[in-house]
């Protein structure tokens, strides 16, 4: 827009330059005004640029001098992004519903047994400790107990295995003193 205004400011110094030098005084605004419309006329028709960009200038007058901010927006943006606008309120509306459910469950978070965790924190370390210690303690005993039953089936496979060696000895003797008596009585 300085662009615009600059070569606006050139243009009415040459054309009231030229004025000045040509023309005698004028007092009437209505002639000032015919004067400097004429030789404007003729600067524009002596400069194919200034006359492009008057050119210009009237296509974008309303983008220029519009009612502001939201004037400009409604004339540049496509439908495209007017819709992507309004999908992007919808998801405002989302995000804010989810703040007001996060604002509602914010004294739930924030309970006075929450802000004193930090001092039951050597507490919960000593639990913790002897948690693991007594982890150690069970492991210990469960290793010892199985010991113990691997030692009581080794005795009783041991023992299993006498008492069959003796029952197959003592069922020889019988077998044998049978046979002993029934050559006596003979």
């Amino acid at each position: 827009m300085d662009i615009i205004a600059s070569r606006l400011d050139t243009l009415e110094r040459l054309v009231y330059s030229k004025a000045a030098g040509t023309a005698a005084a004028t007092t009437n605004l209505a002639e000032q005004v015919a004067v400097v419309d004429r030789e404007l006329k003729r600067t524009l028709a002596d400069q194919p640029v200034l006359s492009a960009g008057l050119q210009k200038y009237d296509r974008l007058r309303g983008l220029i001098d519009g009612d502001g901010d939201l004037e400009l927006q409604r004339k540049l943006l496509g439908i495209n992004a007017k819709l992507e606008i309004i999908l992007l309120n919808d998801g405002a509306a989302q995000i804010l519903s989810d703040l007001r459910t996060i604002k509602d469950l914010e004294p739930k978070a924030n309970m006075p047994e929450y802000k004193t965790a930090a001092e039951q924190l050597p507490k919960a370390k000593a639990v913790e400790a002897a948690h693991v210690e007594q982890a150690e303690q069970f492991r210990q005993a469960v290793a010892e107990v199985s010991a113990l039953i691997d030692r009581y089936h080794a005795e009783t496979g041991a023992l299993s295995e006498m008492f069959v060696e003796w029952d197959r000895v003592l069922t020889g003797l019988e077998h044998r003193a049978a046979q002993l008596e029934a050559a006596r009585s003979k």
